[in-house]
């Protein structure tokens, strides 16, 4: 898979049209080694299964890699200082929620009711009133870490069920 990627210290000074132009060049050949590979695309919605993020795939992990470095320079460019530094502080919020989320037994309980729950039943099952609990699992939702197809409902998704199918894993991110 050939790339355009550009050493990082060429990237200074760099325009917007020239990263996304580079972004769009990596995925567009991970769209065609998924192709070639017979790979499915990745997605976020529950059930999802795809070997799109392992290993075995070094060459989509390798232009992975690249527009995802590529994009986070991007970010910064179009945040500027002041909203990168506000997104890098806030990640804290975000890394409480989840731990609080984990903690609550509302992961195992939204699992054995076949991946759905209602806020007031989450609450109940969590011992958090509802209106904290509405906070943290907004920002889970902007995680896309826990999805709201309706107001006060809230399912799994690829990401919480990781954390359900591998314990280990789980164990790992709770302690970060």
């Amino acid at each position: 898979m050939e790339s355009n990627y550009i050493p990082d210290q060429d990237l200074e000074g760099v325009g917007i049209s020239r990263l996304a132009n580079l972004i769009l060049n990596e995925c567009s050949a991970m769209e065609l080694e998924c192709k070639k590979e017979s790979i499915s695309p990745p997605s976020m919605l529950a059930g999802t299964s795809t070997a799109f993020w392992s290993e075995e795939a070094s060459n989509i992990n390798a232009s992975r890699a690249k527009a995802l470095a590529l994009l986070e320079k991007l970010t910064t460019l179009l945040q500027g200082p002041h909203e990168f530094l506000h997104e890098f502080v806030a990640s804290n919020w975000d890394h409480g929620a989840l731990y609080a989320f984990l903690q609550s037994g509302a992961l195992e309980y939204m699992t054995s009711s076949g991946g759905s729950a209602s806020l007031s039943s989450l609450s109940n099952i969590s011992g958090i009133p509802q209106d904290k609990l509405l906070r943290i699992l907004a920002l889970l939702r902007c995680r896309n870490i826990v999805h709201e197809p309706e107001a006060g409902i809230f399912t799994l998704t690829a990401t919480s069920e990781e954390l359900v199918r591998d314990d280990d894993f789980r164990a790992w991110v709770e302690f970060q």
